[in-house]
């Protein structure tokens, strides 16, 4: 039997591609990870005026806090503001596209205001450092992104 190209023929397989390029769309997006920056984000959106006025008064220390890296570890800089003083807080290590990347520090310095964490606690690429400390009575809060090289 041969099978003979019109107008009719020309539809059916005109739908019949459609309908697998779609299939195929809709198998790959469901095949797609997505993670939520946190879960409870809509009570963090709520007092997110208290955030901003602890970003400010972290503004507000004559120093900023850095980070950099050595072969071994990662070096943060905390401002001189913070020594001899009493300091309790966290930093969350946050990586964007990978949530089981993610992980929790207390905020512990040396004398020379300096934290290291090893650079073996980190996958490779980009984080941002979430820092949360209470000082003096008052809360600070600061944000940085950095790249972890390996």
């Amino acid at each position: 039997m041969k099978l003979k190209f019109n107008w009719g023929t020309g539809i059916a397989v005109f739908i019949a591609l459609f309908l697998l390029v779609n299939a195929f769309v809709i198998y790959k997006s469901l095949q797609e990870r997505y993670d939520l920056v946190s879960e409870e984000y809509y009570p963090q959106g709520l007092e997110y005026q208290k955030q901003i006025d602890r970003f400010a008064n972290a503004n507000a220390l004559s120093g900023k806090i850095t980070i950099s890296q050595d072969p071994q570890n990662l070096l943060i800089t905390y401002p001189v503001d913070m020594k001899n003083k009493d300091v309790n807080g966290q930093v969350v290590f946050f990586r964007p596209s990978d949530e089981n990347a993610d992980f929790r520090d207390s905020l512990q310095f040396d004398s020379t205001m300096v934290q290291r964490v090893p650079v073996a606690d980190f996958v490779a690429g980009k984080y941002v450092a979430k820092f949360f400390w209470k000082m003096n009575g008052i809360e600070y809060a600061h944000e940085q992104s950095f790249r972890v090289n390996k």
